[in-house]
């Protein structure tokens, strides 16, 4: 019995098997550099994993479309019922994800060099600029509240303190002792050496007391 006319494929084991292989090599190795190089609040496992197995899967999905056009179609047709319900905070998080799908494009169409250089050439850049810091602006968004007897606390502060916040915004002020103490709330965004520690240290001074930090993302899981 030939084996080619079971899998109808027009691959032999040997390349299914180094497509694979090489899928799920430059799968881990992009997962690598993602898990590495985040630096938000909003890091998942299961979205490594996800980087993980992606491009192994769109791999089998390529060599089983192969040319048909018949089988595109309907495979098309039959994965519309297949929905991320997941949302997707960071905008980097969904360039990792649609590179992960191309590692698996290629492999599994047999562009074995454009996935290595591709997948090397872009994790090289990306290890780059996390180091030189470029990737960490917007990474650090808070809700800041403190409260304050002043009507305008950021003037009271001093310059070592409003250093630290590159980007605010005032969300709300509460008069809870008839006009002798406010709450404040601001979103903000830390500058790039600074850290929630320092911020909250720095904040906490006369003018400024009750200082509390929270991060606007919904889930953490590390």
């Amino acid at each position: 019995m030939n084996l080619s006319n079971i899998l109808n494929v027009d691959l032999t084991p040997g390349q299914i098997f180094l497509s694979f292989l090489l899928a799920f090599a430059l799968g881990y190795l992009w997962a690598t550099v993602y898990r590495k190089t985040h630096s938000g609040v909003a890091y998942t496992s299961a979205f490594f994993m996800s980087l993980l197995l992606i491009p192994s899967i769109v791999a089998m999905v390529m060599m089983a479309i192969g040319s048909n056009v018949a089988l595109s179609l309907g495979l098309v047709g039959s994965l519309s019922v297949i929905r991320f319900r997941t949302v997707i905070k960071d905008t980097k998080d969904m360039t990792f994800l649609f590179l992960a799908i191309g590692i698996g494009l290629c492999c599994g169409a047999n562009a074995w060099l454009v996935a290595i250089f591709g997948t090397s050439t872009i994790a090289l850049i990306t290890i780059i600029f996390s180091k030189i810091g470029h990737d960490k602006a917007g990474s650090a968004d808070y809700i800041l509240i403190f409260r304050s007897k002043e009507k305008e606390p950021w003037n009271a502060l001093k310059p070592e303190a409003q250093s630290m916040i590159s980007w605010k915004q005032l969300r709300g002020a509460t008069d809870i002792d008839q006009g002798n103490d406010f709450e404040y709330t601001y979103s903000v965004r830390l500058a790039t050496k600074a850290t929630p520690e320092k911020i909250i240290g720095e904040l906490s001074t006369g003018a400024i007391r009750n200082v509390t930090l929270i991060t606007p993302e919904n889930h953490l899981e590390l």
